[in-house]
């Protein structure tokens, strides 16, 4: 499932690169998303310049897919998990910003999509949108996902 970071892909479809604090940094396709179990949801944003906007979506969590990467969470500090940040990058350079904590089903177990279809269109060439469900506004939706970085590099407060 997937190819390794060294390989160029075999074929013209848009993919992923999930990268950082990760023992299996691996980059995706819409196709490869499809190995994991897929979720269905029903959205509606409501969006500052062009209103409500309806949509369903399909796709893996975004937990599963970086849970099998292998985040590299330290088992000798006490909820180590907690100080990761996911960085995910869209192709048009639209970013957002989320915690480990947010995705983890023992804290607020949100469930984010890699959406691999919108509105029963597969996105194969446009590649996976992020979908967080739970927002309100979309803007930290993303469309044509080019990258998603995991960070635990900070100190921690003492």
């Amino acid at each position: 499932m997937g190819q390794s970071l060294t390989q160029s892909p075999a074929h013209p479809l848009a993919s992923v690169a999930l990268t950082g604090d990760l023992a299996r940094p691996v980059r995706l396709t819409v196709p490869d998303l499809l190995a994991w179990p897929q979720h269905r949801a029903r959205v509606s944003f409501e969006c500052a310049t062009s209103g409500v906007q309806h949509h369903r979506f399909e796709g893996p969590l975004l937990h599963d897919v970086l849970h099998d990467a292998g985040p590299g969470f330290d088992p000798a500090r006490r909820k180590d998990r907690l100080r990761f940040l996911i960085a995910v990058a869209g192709a048009d350079g639209h970013h957002a910003l989320l915690t480990w904590a947010e995705i983890d089903p023992d804290f607020a177990h949100a469930p984010v999509l890699l959406a691999v279809a919108i509105d029963d269109t597969p996105l194969d060439r446009a590649g996976p949108q992020l979908v967080l469900p739970q927002d309100r506004c979309g803007a930290r939706h993303i469309s044509g996902i080019n990258a998603i970085r995991v960070d635990g590099r900070y100190p921690s407060w003492t």
